[in-house]
């Protein structure tokens, strides 16, 4: 059964539909949101926050558009508030970090992937990250991308391409400064 059809189902009051919906995507959105955090923790959060809001606001979901970008959509905006709140956060640890002893930020536990390109994913804008996971992770169309970001396929395939090069020079970059590094140290 298309995703469509499960929806239409679900507001005419088949509750239990939603979960196939959930079983269909819940991957994708945790590799997503995955990616956006850097934290396997608050990615499993806010996966389940976005499923919930999906439920909640499904009336919102306009028929004849791809239900995965809606979802998408929902997941962008959710991982951009985490985001905000932690860099709240990690500002009143630094306030109280010299009054209170032993108040340190949580150390995270390392990803599953490269941590060089984890880190410099995370450098990267979140509107950038957002472009990249959802062109290269998630394999989306840039009009579909395009139509999630109300914007012209032509300003998300340039923002794509700047985004793509940064993370490259980001990389190549590190890798620099580590020859450097082991260079120094040989010497």
């Amino acid at each position: 059964m298309e995703a469509e059809q499960i929806v239409k189902a679900v507001k005419l009051g088949d509750k239990e539909g939603y979960g196939r919906l959930v079983e269909a995507y819940q991957q994708r959105i945790f590799r997503y949101c995955f990616h956006m955090l850097g934290q396997l923790q608050e990615a499993e959060d806010v996966t389940q926050d976005v499923f919930i809001k999906g439920f909640e606001r499904l009336d919102q979901y306009q028929e004849g558009t791809y239900f995965g970008a809606w979802l998408y959509k929902i997941a962008y905006r959710e991982c951009l508030n985490k985001l905000k709140r932690a860099k709240t956060y990690e500002r009143l640890i630094r306030l109280f970090a010299g009054t209170v002893p032993g108040a340190e930020p949580d150390q995270e536990p390392e990803a599953e992937y490269n941590a060089e390109l984890r880190q410099t994913m995370l450098r990267l804008k979140p509107e950038d990250r957002h472009i990249i996971l959802l062109r290269i992770v998630e394999e989306n169309r840039f009009e579909d991308i395009a139509e999630q970001l109300n914007m012209s396929y032509a300003a998300v395939r340039k923002r794509y391409e700047r985004a793509k090069r940064k993370l490259k020079n980001g990389i190549s970059e590190r890798e620099g400064e580590t020859d450097e590094q082991s260079r120094s140290l040989s010497c």
